[in-house]
């Protein structure tokens, strides 16, 4: 059936893509809809409009709407290397400290519990590929979401919207669970005390000082990431051609060419950051926009509930292995949390959760932590995928 909006009508088309992740964007800043992420709001807003027939549907393959190919073309490979800015490694281990430890301990428990879960519950013949996409976001947020299922050319899966809707949903789930974490006496003995010099405030922190967003830095941070991106692109045939494989390798080079600039270059980079950032993660929310245009509400009722159990298995197991290992490691109740919120929502949510709980040295490398997962969690994801496969 034909939309209210043709494929061939690029500017209105436009208007409602980028109009549902101002939408999402906004609607979380001003807690409209309570807990509920933005990036779930921007893509149940495109999914209805696609479902209504006012947009086109992205998922099929008979309608050419060029405002999606470009958006799937080029807002990916851009906006990654300018979420990634910050990976300064080198600080991130300096600075880290015991959370760094904790945070190893939970990616390793995720990696544990995906193996687990894909052994336990049947997702199909894409189940190889859908369990490296979990334990990719699992490890570190939604940006190697995005990353693994370029990669791994599972985005134009039907189980991509039901794995992504089902990520936000368990994902607010589990903050809320961790928040109440501290406050369940019956865990205490599975931790070492507090540790009172975490609630001193941490000065010098990457929290203490932001660079505006100004013209020039918009110029800068998008040639560099557009510099990063087009290199990706090139490099990325011969290396495919060399270790003969059909994966979309090309994110995964970007990726690795932006941490090493990251790492070549912090200096420089340290004043593009909050430019970047925030220029990267709204096009992040652009192409989701997108992907909820290609939502069928009937694949995601009938495949969801399986989902659901794959990534409640992980996160389960995931918890349990922290806990069980707190005391040898001796990591405190507020360690074992942060880190936790780190692998499974981010530096958003591990550093106001550490500084909700009176945590205040442990803001910084909640921070750091989740920027390391940034990095790490697309490798895992797709090296289990590839096993899986």
């Amino acid at each position: 059936m034909n939309s209210l909006i043709a494929p061939d009508n690029h500017i209105l088309l436009l208007l409602f893509v980028f109009g549902a992740a101002a939408f999402g964007i906004f609607s979380e800043h001003k807690k409209w809809f309570g807990k509920l992420s933005g990036i779930l709001v921007t893509m149940i807003s495109m999914s209805l409009l696609s479902m209504a027939e006012v947009v086109p549907v992205a998922s099929n393959p008979q309608i050419q709407v060029d405002v999606y190919d470009m958006v799937f073309s080029y807002f990916i490979p851009i906006s990654i290397p300018m979420l990634l800015f910050s990976t300064n490694i080198l600080k991130i281990v300096r600075e880290s400290g015991k959370l760094l430890l904790a945070y190893m301990l939970g990616a390793i428990g995720i990696v544990i519990g995906c193996f687990i879960a894909f052994n336990l519950i049947d997702l199909g013949d894409d189940a190889g590929r859908t369990a490296g996409v979990i334990a990719a976001t699992l490890i570190g947020g939604s940006v190697n979401f995005i990353a693994a299922a370029e990669i791994l050319n599972f985005s134009t899966n039907p189980l991509f919207t039901a794995t992504i809707a089902v990520d936000n949903f368990v994902s607010n789930l589990y903050t809320l669970f961790l928040f109440l974490t501290p406050s369940l006496v019956f865990l205490s003995r599975f931790f070492v005390s507090p540790k009172e010099e975490n609630t001193i405030s941490h000065q010098g922190g990457v929290e203490s000082k932001t660079h505006p967003i100004t013209l020039d830095r918009i110029a800068v941070s998008v040639f560099i990431a557009v510099l990063i991106a087009g290199l990706g692109k090139l490099i990325a045939p011969y290396l495919q051609q060399l270790i003969q494989t059909d994966l979309n390798l090309s994110l995964l080079i970007i990726t690795v060419l932006a941490v090493l600039a990251a790492n070549l270059f912090p200096k420089q980079l340290k004043t593009l950051e909050d430019t970047a950032f925030s220029l990267g993660l709204w096009m992040m929310y652009v192409f989701l926009a997108v992907i909820g245009a290609a939502t069928n509400l009937e694949q995601i009722l009938s495949i969801g509930p399986a989902v659901l159990l794959f990534y409640l298995t992980i996160m389960v197991f995931h918890f349990l292995f922290l806990l069980s290992l707190a005391k040898l490691f001796k990591l405190d109740v507020y360690e074992v949390v942060v880190s936790s919120a780190a692998n499974i929502m981010g530096p958003s949510v591990a550093a106001p959760m550490a500084a909700s709980m009176g945590q205040k040295k442990l803001v910084t490398p909640g921070i750091l932590v989740g920027i390391l997962g940034y990095v790490i969690g697309t490798f895992i994801g797709v090296s289990i995928a590839m096993y899986l496969s």
